[in-house]
């Protein structure tokens, strides 16, 4: 495993090195991100394997408490435990996957990242990523997208919190999530529960790969995800800012068609703002021909620096977009390396036994 994490960690210092080098953030964090998902998905589900001796979730497992606690169930337990005092969720309170460990890790990259979870901590937000980067060519035009569907996460978040504290279930869980047909799942075994795998698998190919593909966006996190939703209110302590700096910006709407996650509009353009769904991903300060975007601190005056990385060494550490994509990177490349490190072990197993999981 430490040989493992060290080849990771050489490939994220030349991502690193590229990233401030050349000043593409959201190139760069667009591999690593998708690197994080991919490596996620091949080292989970052989854990699993290895652990219960199967995918399909049985009622056994959910007695046993068996299940890690993913971050997208948090908002439906936070009701139901204040007022019943009750975990709705089938995991142990203090296990290395449990609530608590799960809740500091959430609370500490909301610190961190704010909303900029969703673009460079959350492996099934990378899995969006990674679709929306395969095709060369956008087949589906954003001309004429209509971009209230962006306010549909936030309705979708309100129904899923009544619903669960209603139900005592995570609801989303069961009934909603895309990234079940990627993880984990309740085992089919009557009409209910292969009607819920149904749901995912339908769910999880048409938000997450054919219309990322099409679009070349992130449509499920942009347009679906509830939990992008809830980070987006509570990522506002997080003090970094994409602000559009109305001196430089001269409406030319680059930036719009241009955002993954549809946090852009022709109407906040004209105010030069940017919407609180806004995942600190960069691709607008990339596209921007005039650099009028910048990535600063609430209260500060925006400076007169640009995307590149020319000036002073001084300048350039102190900056502020410096400081937040150096601490995503570190706090991204930390939570990844666990599931990276291990699905390159996993892949040379493969080669050599014909089979992903440890024997």
């Amino acid at each position: 495993m430490l040989a493992a994490s060290g080849v990771y960690l050489i490939f994220l210092t030349i991502l690193t090195y590229l990233l401030f080098r050349t000043g593409r953030i959201a190139r760069y964090r667009s591999i690593f991100f998708s690197t994080f998902a991919i490596g996620f998905v091949i080292s989970f589900i052989p854990q699993m394997l290895e652990m219960r001796g199967n995918i399909g979730l049985t009622a056994q497992d959910m007695a046993n408490l068996d299940v890690p606690l993913c971050h997208m169930t948090i908002p439906m337990l936070l009701i139901p435990g204040a007022v019943y005092g009750v975990l709705i969720f089938p995991t142990r309170l203090f296990s290395e996957l449990g609530f608590f460990p799960m809740l500091f890790l959430w609370l500490g990259a909301t610190v961190v990242l704010g909303k900029g979870w969703c673009s460079w901590g959350c492996f099934y937000g990378g899995l969006d990523e990674f679709f929306s980067k395969l095709s060369p060519k956008r087949r589906i035009s954003s001309k004429k997208f209509n971009y209230t569907w962006r306010f549909f996460p936030f309705a979708l978040l309100l129904v899923i919190v009544i619903w669960a504290f209603l139900a005592l279930e995570p609801v989303y869980c069961t009934w909603l999530c895309p990234f079940k047909a990627v993880t984990e799942y309740a085992k089919p075994v009557d009409w209910l529960t292969w009607l819920q795998t149904g749901i995912f698998i339908t769910i999880f190919l048409g938000l997450v790969v054919a219309l990322p593909l099409l679009m070349k966006r992130r449509t499920q996190c942009g347009l679906f995800c509830p939990i992008g939703a809830f980070q987006s209110v509570v990522g506002l302590v997080n003090p970094y800012r994409v602000r559009i700096d109305r001196e430089k910006c001269d409406q030319c709407g680059a930036c719009i068609g241009q955002c993954p996650t549809f946090s852009i509009t022709k109407e906040t353009l004209a105010k030069h703002k940017v919407s609180i769904t806004c995942a600190r991903c960069g691709r607008c300060m990339e596209i921007c021909p005039r650099n009028a975007v910048q990535l600063s601190l609430v209260g500060v005056p925006l400076k007169g620096h640009s995307a590149s990385t020319s000036g002073s060494l001084f300048k350039e550490v102190f900056r502020p977009d410096t400081f937040f994509v150096f601490g995503a990177l570190l706090f991204g490349g930390i939570f990844s390396n666990g599931f990276v490190a291990g699905s390159l072990l996993r892949i040379i197993n493969l080669i050599q036994t014909g089979s992903l999981v440890f024997q």
